[in-house]
């Protein structure tokens, strides 16, 4: 009879606790609040994202939990904001002790959305002193993503110091994620993405654990993230003093496919602070910091600004709206008053805008006495650490954005800048900007804040007069530039370009925040044209389009004569117009870049296939996976070769080492006559970009002989390869006769 009356005790409190929650659901989502903790699950379409979730906040450590409060109330609402409509679940507690604070979590629930969003505002008595807030702070397992190849990704704060985006797979130990972190399952594609949408105050950091069975365990989405290693931070993250502090709004998204979430997510951070505008169309140009760097002189830059008109322009390398930008570096400073503006009024007369660059909140030279505009020392204006100690990255010493005497040297400067004519400028080392430390403004409290005081400044003394374009910056805010590096430092090798492609294929969906991404210099020299054709590529895929060559009379040969060759390929230029950054077919594990990236306007997809080994790959076109339709006929047309072939279903393509491919793909017309040739067989054709002639599809050459129009063998080949260098060869009509490793012959008429 006891263990009866205990069963039915033990029914009774469940019946108890099932009935102090409070439920709101609304399209895909619900959330679901227990009264007496707070704590909020997460549903979407019936999967929980999130369990048992509560607020956190604190100062350096010591921390309180929502669940620790009285008084918990909740309250439901129609809502609508510029987000959408729907409804809102605002859950309300006290603190007991003084200063008497009240805690207000809210969740957002938008009727057609794929996300909900969420935010944590604290209201006390007394001024408050936060510097963290976590809207989510869950230790309980979900499960949401099917089985298959799971991934977490890792965003870095910034792009200094060459880092990487990473991806580890479910189980794995996964590093500390800024602003934004996507879990996905590769095959399926389908998607958590969760981050921050507002960037006025906080430094977002979100920390998860994984189990092998593709389920989450734990997850924190906190404000207050600040770390040496992760942001670049000495300090602790600045506290916020205010009677009221609240959290950055929070997404969290569910997504048939990661990808728009990613680009979901960057809509909803610029529906808050919406893009720079930007009247002209995206820059093509040059920059003295590929090969001249601290050589630039007066000389050098004009002799560029005419290679341009000569060489370039005439061809159609330039934006869409006829112009190209001749940018001067680092070191512009080699250059007169009187220099400055005879450069940028020839780069008027040659159709083009003059460029140039400055570190508004550094100081290279660490002079402490040095005076400022505004008669205040160097060391005045210095950023300090919480010790009174300059703070240096890169051993420079970080400008405080908020004292006055940075800002008038960036007023003098930027003034300077627009009176001699530049209308476009590269501003660097953006990263000293927004490091914790000691504000001149003690309405300031954290590095963000100041960042977005001093670019602001910047903004409003360039007003249009200027593209503006960051690097070495973080990813946030967004709004104060038309365009940002997509990585860091890059130049012509074929890790360079791999290197670059890493952010391009995790960090795309930035150009959904600002105007354009910026794949750093293309350069040409010392490299062999397959490498200069990916470099070349990476920057079409990823924005806008700077050269970095020594263009000059006296410069490189090789990058003078190869750099019009590619730059003169009209079909890139114009897939260059159409397009922003592509964006990955496919993740792959780790801190490399994917191969394959597409971009689809209206019914045509481009696909990139880049090779980034030193020996021929396969590539799988998967219709399903570039969401084609098969049984459909397709022209696929290589933009480099201009190689055409009818597809109809998945097809393999090949890529030579150290080379890039790019595919226009469309329906066929019905008076679009291209032999339909399937994807494995072989065929020989001329490269006139490398001088080879090469071989695609599933059987290498054995033995291959070149002869000339008098019927002379001048050119043999034996043993497997897949090209015949024929750049040694006089102009002429030539034919190659050659067999495969499958004893197939081959015929090719070609004109050198």
């Amino acid at each position: 009879m006891r263990r009866v009356v205990f069963v039915i005790a033990c029914v009774v409190a469940v019946l108890s606790m099932m009935a102090q929650e409070t439920t709101m659901k609304l399209g895909h989502w619900s959330v679901s609040v227990e009264e007496t903790t707070g704590k909020a699950t997460i549903e979407h379409d019936g999967k929980v994202v999130i369990a048992k979730s509560e607020a956190e906040w604190g100062l350096n450590g010591a921390v309180a939990t929502f669940s620790s409060l009285s008084n918990i109330t909740t309250e439901q609402a129609d809502w609508q904001d510029e987000f959408g409509s729907g409804k809102r679940v605002a859950v309300s507690g006290k603190t007991t002790t003084e200063p008497i604070t009240t805690i207000t979590h809210t969740y957002y629930i938008y009727s057609d959305k794929d996300y909900l969003l969420t935010d944590v505002v604290l209201e006390g008595n007394s001024e408050l002193e936060i510097n963290y807030i976590a809207p989510i702070h869950t230790q309980s397992s979900s499960r949401m993503l099917d089985a298959g190849t799971c991934y977490h990704l890792w965003v870095p704060f910034d792009n200094d110091e060459w880092v990487r985006y990473k991806t580890t797979k479910f189980g794995s130990t996964h590093d500390t994620s800024y602003e934004v972190t996507a879990l996905f399952n590769n095959d399926t594609r389908r998607g958590l993405v969760v981050g921050s949408i507002e960037h006025d105050t906080w430094k977002t950091g979100i920390d998860a654990t994984t189990q092998s069975d593709n389920s989450m365990s734990s997850m924190r989405i906190y404000n207050g993230a600040a770390s040496f290693a992760g942001t670049r931070d000495i300090d602790p993250h600045g506290a916020v003093k205010a009677q009221e502090i609240s959290s950055s709004k929070i997404m969290v998204g569910c997504f048939a496919d990661w990808r728009r979430g990613m680009e979901c997510y960057a809509d909803l951070c610029a529906t808050v602070h919406p893009q720079l505008p930007f009247a002209g169309a995206k820059p093509f140009g040059w920059n003295s910091w590929g090969v001249i760097q601290q050589d630039i002189t007066r000389k050098q830059a004009t002799d560029v600004s005419d290679f341009f008109a000569d060489s370039l322009q005439s061809v159609g390398f330039h934006t869409e709206d006829n112009v190209v930008y001749i940018g001067l570096d680092s070191y512009w400073d080699n250059l007169s008053l009187r220099d400055h503006k005879a450069f940028v009024r020839q780069c008027k007369e040659n159709g083009q805008k003059a460029g140039i660059y400055w570190t508004p909140f550094v100081d290279w030279g660490n002079y402490a006495q040095g005076v400022l505009p505004d008669g205040s020392t160097h060391s005045d204006a210095w950023l300090r650490d919480s010790s009174g100690t300059p703070l240096k990255r890169t051993g420079a010493t970080a400008f405080d954005p908020t004292h006055p005497g940075t800002q008038a040297r960036i007023k003098k400067q930027l003034e300077q800048f627009v009176e001699w004519g530049y209308e476009f400028i590269k501003l660097d080392f953006m990263i000293h900007g927004i490091l914790e430390g000691q504000h001149y403004d003690k309405n300031v409290h954290t590095g963000v804040q100041a960042y977005n005081v001093g670019m602001q400044y910047i903004a409003d003394l360039i007003g249009d007069k200027m593209f503006i374009n960051l690097s070495i910056a973080p990813l946030f805010p967004a709004h104060y530039a038309h365009s940002r590096r997509i990585a860091c430092d890059a130049y012509a090798s074929l890790g360079n370009s791999e290197y670059t492609l890493n952010s391009t294929a995790y960090a795309w969906w930035l150009d959904h925040c600002y105007s354009y991404n910026d794949a750093d210099n293309v350069v040409m020299k010392n490299e062999r044209i397959g490498v200069n054709r990916v470099r070349f590529t990476s920057s079409y895929i990823t924005g806008i389009v700077i050269l970095g060559d020594e263009l000059t009379d006296e410069g490189d040969a090789g990058a003078k004569e190869r750099v019009p060759e590619l730059a003169a390929n009209n079909e890139m230029v114009q897939m260059a117009y159409q397009t922003k950054a592509f964006y990955p077919v496919d993740a792959i594990e780790g801190s490399y870049a994917p191969n394959l990236f597409m971009y689809t306007v209206a019914d045509t997809t481009y696909l990139a296939a880049l090779n980034y080994t030193s020996q021929r790959h396969k590539f799988d076109f998967n219709f399903d996976r570039l969401g084609l339709i098969s049984g459909n006929e397709y022209v696929a047309r290589e933009l480099w070769t201009g190689q055409e072939a009818v597809v109809a279903e998945s097809y393999e393509e090949i890529v030579p080492r150290s080379d890039a491919a790019v595919y226009k793909i469309y329906p066929r017309p019905a008076n679009h006559n291209v032999e339909a040739i399937p994807g494995n067989t072989t065929r020989c054709y001329y490269d006139t970009y490398v001088g080879e002639v090469r071989v695609k599809g599933e059987y290498l050459l054995q033995e291959s002989r070149v002869y000339n129009a008098s019927g002379a063998c001048v050119a043999t080949v034996q043993g497997e390869h897949d090209a015949v260098d024929v750049n040694r060869l006089p102009s002429g009509v030539y034919l190659l006769q050659a067999i495969d490793s499958a004893g197939g012959s081959h015929t090719l008429k070609f004109v050198k």
